[in-house]
């Protein structure tokens, strides 16, 4: 339980300290200027695909928004060219903090959207035959769309008189990544092993496999990186019938 509080403590120093330097930035309007990070971004002469493109802006190049219409943005570059992009091209910019475009429109998943992620999490079961057992995993995972991703995880328990191993599959669905603070859901199922010192200590869970859901959010901190927080509740399949288990972790996800 005190590993517990200092998860909860940590979530909110972290979510305070980067929301005071979100603010203090947010104090100092300045132009809006957008570097672009992919190879190219197409400038067309008006807000449609039959305006032809008249002009490639490079990456490492920055535009200013000008305007919008569905789907579209009027940008400038800074040597004065203006012209239309599209708004899934203009997702594929960052602001001179390095935080992803913050335009309607243009959400923190477009901007992940075909990335891969790889991340940490760490934590306590808070329920169950393990309760109070420390839990630390690795992810590796792929976003193909802005608001849903897939993942592996592969972790370890740790415990006073148990130890053991846990693999899964992971299916995440962030239905607004819009948000800086974005509501997660996540369901998956995988194998745990747990042994217990010494031996004759009873355990129901052996080698077992287990279904489990979550809930939970991302803070997006910047250009590839965010930390997480998440409830999960599990259901493991045992000899004699299905045990429960509840665990509180946090974590960091970095996209490449």
């Amino acid at each position: 339980m005190r590993l517990l509080m200092m998860l909860v403590g940590l979530s909110f120093g972290v979510l305070g300290a980067t929301q005071a330097l979100a603010d203090s930035a947010d104090s100092a309007k300045e132009p809006l200027w957008l570097e672009v990070i992919d190879p190219y971004v197409e400038m067309h002469s008006g807000p449609g695909r039959g305006y032809p493109v008249f002009y490639v802006i490079e990456q490492g190049e920055r535009v200013d928004v000008i305007t919008r219409r569905p789907g579209w943005y009027e940008v400038r570059t800074q040597d004065g060219k203006t012209g239309w992009t599209t708004a899934a091209q203009i997702s594929r910019t960052i602001q001179t903090t390095g935080e992803p475009a913050d335009l309607p429109t243009v959400s923190y998943g477009d901007y992940l959207k075909n990335s891969w992620r790889a991340g940490f999490n760490t934590g306590q079961f808070s329920s169950g035959e393990l309760q109070s057992s420390e839990l630390f995993s690795a992810t590796v995972g792929y976003r193909p769309l802005g608001w849903l991703g897939v993942e592996l995880e592969a972790g370890k328990i740790f415990g006073t008189d148990i130890k053991g191993d846990f693999y899964g599959a992971n299916l995440v669905v962030e239905p607004f990544s819009d948000w800086r603070i974005s509501p997660t859901v996540l369901i998956g199922r995988g194998v745990m092993k747990i042994d217990s010192q010494p031996k004759l200590v009873p355990l129901q869970i052996d080698d077992s496999d287990f279904n489990h859901y979550g809930l939970g959010f991302n803070y997006y901190l910047g250009r590839n990186f965010l930390f997480k927080g998440e409830y999960r509740s599990y259901s493991v399949s045992t000899d004699d019938n299905n045990v429960s288990l509840e665990a509180w972790t946090i974590g960091f996800n970095s996209f490449f």
